[in-house]
């Protein structure tokens, strides 16, 4: 009993540590996911699922965004040509403070909702840095 409490401990420390930000989404990211894939299944889609390849591309432009402090798709084409899929779609959010408020953000935006319910989409990334997110999900 005691070690299970050793291990669980150890395990949390090292999530929290940040040594496997790039294999694992935050919390926050994982809370957006779950409230999109609740929200499509909710409309008979299948969920999304999570994709460590287009949530480094999602990170990448989350950096790029953060680091020159712009909120802009610039280089879409490019992060698709390196997602090698036929067909992506792209959400961006600024300053929502929890997943719920952004989810509600993208819900209320006809386009945001409309990849949101993509049917063709199949695999997502999520990224959040600094105050910005990233929704990078692709067939």
């Amino acid at each position: 009993m005691r070690l299970s409490f050793i291990v669980i401990v150890l395990l949390a420390s090292f999530l929290q540590s940040g040594l496997c930000d790039d294999v694992f989404p935050s919390l926050y990211e994982e809370k957006l996911l779950f409230i999109i894939n609740r929200y499509r299944m909710q409309s008979a889609l299948k969920p999304l699922e999570f994709d460590a390849e287009l949530n480094e591309i999602a990170k990448n432009h989350c950096g790029y965004m953060h680091s020159k402090n712009v909120f802009n798709h610039d280089n879409f084409h490019e992060r698709l040509d390196k997602a090698e899929r036929q067909l992506c779609v792209e959400n961006l959010g600024w300053n929502a403070a929890t997943p719920e408020e952004q989810f509600r953000l993208w819900k209320e935006s006809n386009a945001h909702n409309a990849n949101m319910l993509n049917d063709k989409i199949r695999a997502v990334g999520i990224s959040k840095v600094g105050h910005y997110v990233t929704f990078f999900a692709c067939r």
